[in-house]
């Protein structure tokens, strides 16, 4: 896992990348309706539904390691991918947010507010806000 310290503005909140690294807790979560479910063998650590996709992220129990679960609602599409990167929100509240990358795509799921997608060229694609 890696961490860089960068600026980003999505889903209504100023937020960085802090460096360093983290320890994820055992969260029992449990995925929002409409949010692709984890295996049997993952748990839950948050999930995000907004107009347009949904996603979860997963961590396997035996390893740790954390996974990407995404889903475009509209037409069912889905991605699942490991995560990259884990960073402590700068907005003060001690969640997290989680980014996967797949061919040169950035997927960030902000815990409680959102998901964004930039391109490989660095430009935003899609910043949304969660509704559930």
């Amino acid at each position: 896992m890696t961490t860089t310290l960068t600026r980003l503005a999505t889903a209504g909140a100023s937020l960085a990348l802090a460096a360093g690294a983290l320890s994820v807790g055992t969260s029992t979560a449990t995925a929002a309706p409409g949010a692709p479910s984890c295996d049997a063998a993952q748990r839950t650590l948050t999930s995000v539904v907004t107009a347009r996709s949904a996603a979860t992220i997963c961590q396997w129990r035996a390893d740790g390691t954390l996974e990407y679960r995404g889903v475009a609602r509209s037409s069912g599409n889905t991605l699942c991918i490991p995560v990259s990167e884990v960073h402590v929100q700068e907005n003060g509240s001690g969640r997290y947010y989680y980014v996967a990358y797949n061919n040169g795509y950035r997927y960030s799921v902000f815990d409680g507010l959102g998901l964004s997608i930039v391109g490989p060229d660095g430009r935003l694609i899609s910043s949304e806000d969660a509704i559930a």
